[in-house]
This record gives structure tokens, sequence and C-alpha cells, in this order.
């Protein structure tokens, strides 16, 4: 029975840690195709498609906020590393602080985004070309920053537990 909860563990976050990635890239892919279509019908065929450029913007946009997740999970932001050069110890405390910090302001801007697509999904406001629901567009924000608080706390406990090492600086 433990090495069916074990595998069925394994499986989910095998399954989590892909699905920013798939997501994000299949928006990224999903805008790509519509923008060469939409070129071609206008260039060739001299006739446009009236929701494409405001489906390619909304998938452009889930795009980024999932793909922040993915880039934080793959350790890929950027980041300034000066008062790393100061040894391991330092460095682990102010990247500790760094992701509080970035765990806080994406737990605001969640709580902030949810509260925003709470109030346009009652007003039932609608985006001009596509007429869905502005409140898919700005739930982005809340679900992009929730993924990336999730895997900011992961990689704190993972500092925390000593799976992440930090280097000796460099001795010259």
């Amino acid at each position: 029975m433990a090495a069916v909860q074990k595998s069925v563990s394994a499986m989910s976050k095998n399954l989590f840690d892909k699905v920013e990635g798939v997501v994000s890239s299949t928006c990224l892919a999903g805008m790509a195709l519509i923008i060469a279509v939409q070129v071609f019908m206008r260039y060739v065929l001299q006739s446009s498609l009236d929701w494409s450029e405001e489906l390619a913007r909304y998938l452009f946009i889930w795009s980024v906020y999932v793909g922040c997740s993915y880039a934080t999970q793959k350790d890929r932001h950027l980041e300034v590393t000066i008062l790393r050069s100061f040894g391991p110890n330092i460095a682990k405390y102010v990247t500790l602080a760094a992701y509080i910090c970035t765990i806080g302001f994406c737990v605001c801007t969640s709580v902030w985004g949810f509260q925003m697509a709470d109030f346009l999904a009652g007003t039932g406001q609608k985006t001009p070309a596509l007429e869905i629901q502005m409140y898919w567009v700005f739930l982005s924000v809340p679900v992009g920053m929730g993924l990336m608080a999730i895997r900011t706390a992961q990689r704190v406990l993972s500092i925390i537990r000593g799976d992440i090492k930090f280097a000796s600086p460099v001795e010259k």
C-alpha cells in the first residue's frame, strides 16, 4: 500500500511539474499559429479574422503568468548575485529573504487578482471581438502568481532542507 501511495505521489508531482511548461508552450504555439493564419488571411486572401489579434493577446497574457511559475520552478528568473559573492552563508540568507519577499508579493498579487476577477465576473464585462468574459483574461494573474508562490515556497523548503547548496566565492 505504501508503494502505491509513493507511486501516486511521484506521478502527481511529475504531472504538476510539467503542467506549467505545457500550458505556457501551448499558449505560445497557439498564439504563433493564430498570428500566422491572420497574416496569411490578410495578405493572401485579402480578408482578416476579427478575433485573431485579441485571442493572441490573451494567450500571450496567460503564457506570461503561467511561464513565470515555470521559470521559478526551473530557477530561470533574473537575479542580482553581487551579495552571493560574500560567501555561502550570506548567499543562503539573502536568497531566503528574497524568496520570502517574492512569496509575499505573489500572494498579495494573487489575492488582488482574484478580487479583480471576481468583480469582473459580477459585471459580466466581455471582450470586444471574442465576447468571452473578461473574468477569464484577468484570472491569469491570480493563477500565475499563486502558482509562482507555490513554486517559490518549494524552493524555500529546498534551501531549508539543504537540497540547494551555495558555493563558496571564487578565490582570486
